[in-house]
């Protein structure tokens, strides 16, 4: 949702052409396709991603989106997209929390099962060690 306005898109947005320039150098940010098959649900925004890009410098960037001239088809018949930049660490941040739950109640249900399993293997280590002491002295 941008304004009032709900863009509601499919994962296939056909011949949209992406760039990332530079404003300090003119260089342009390669762009490859999305390294996994991301989506993201943040409130009541979700999305999907399409790209994956690398920036290393710190500096002004510009994004811009289009879609290629196509003879016969009218600007109205191109789907409207909103297009959001995801910087890598909030994703990150939104796995990190996740695993650390998960790992959190992990070790909830296997540290005491762990431990138990120990008390009673050395229980029954130390008790046939000494049911055969006491066999030895018979």
């Amino acid at each position: 949702m941008v304004g009032n306005r709900i863009y509601s898109t499919g994962e296939n947005i056909p011949g949209i052409i992406v760039n990332i320039v530079s404003k300090d150098t003119g260089d342009e940010i390669p762009l490859s396709s999305a390294s996994t098959n991301s989506s993201y649900s943040i409130g009541s925004r979700s999305g999907i991603g399409l790209f994956d890009f690398d920036i290393d410098e710190p500096g002004i960037y510009e994004l811009s989106a289009s879609y290629p001239a196509v003879q016969g088809q009218q600007e109205e018949q191109r789907q409207e997209i909103v297009l959001a930049v995801i910087h890598s660490s909030v994703i990150e941040r939104i796995f990190g929390s996740i695993m650390g739950t998960v790992a959190g109640a992990m070790a909830i249900v296997f540290v005491p099962f762990a431990v138990g399993v120990a008390i009673i293997i050395t229980t029954f280590l130390k008790r046939r060690k000494a049911r055969a002491r006491a066999m030895a002295l018979k």
